[in-house]
């Protein structure tokens, strides 16, 4: 398994990966607008020469924020997940900020569960933030 930074080449897997795992994905210019952000770091993560998960950050004064993480529905379930957020752990803890925080939906329990596992903790709601859904607000203290 390896984390690299996002290039190009692999632009049609991220956003393959981006429709397959959620209602209203992303375009191919809203990802290309983070590849230009300087506050941004755009990861991917490859098994087997096969890009199988991404990850945006942005990262702000003393704060990171998790604006985006997938993993291939085919490759769930295998750490994979984890492994990018260790990585993104390891980018604010570079970037000594003091917190990662993220939005999630609330109906999203299996990404839930993943982020307390892995220490966050719900720290506020966004109502309708996902139009007419809410998203809980975690926060990770770095």
């Amino acid at each position: 398994m390896v984390i690299t930074d996002f290039d190009e080449k692999f632009l049609d897997t991220v956003i393959s990966i981006e429709n397959k795992s959620f209602m209203h994905p992303w375009t191919r210019d809203m990802f290309l607008g983070f590849v230009k952000n300087s506050a941004v770091r755009f990861k991917i993560l490859i098994e087997s020469k096969t890009t199988v998960g991404y990850y945006i950050i942005s990262t702000v004064i003393d704060e990171t924020e998790l604006l985006n993480i997938a993993v291939d529905p085919n490759f769930r379930r295998k750490n994979f997940g984890k492994a990018m957020l260790l990585d993104i752990k390891k980018e604010a803890i570079n970037k000594k900020t003091k917190f990662i925080f993220l939005e999630v939906r609330r109906t999203n329990i299996a990404a839930k569960n993943l982020y307390k596992s892995f220490g966050f903790t719900e720290i506020g709601i966004r109502k309708k933030y996902y139009g007419n859904e809410d998203a809980i607000t975690m926060q990770l203290v770095v």
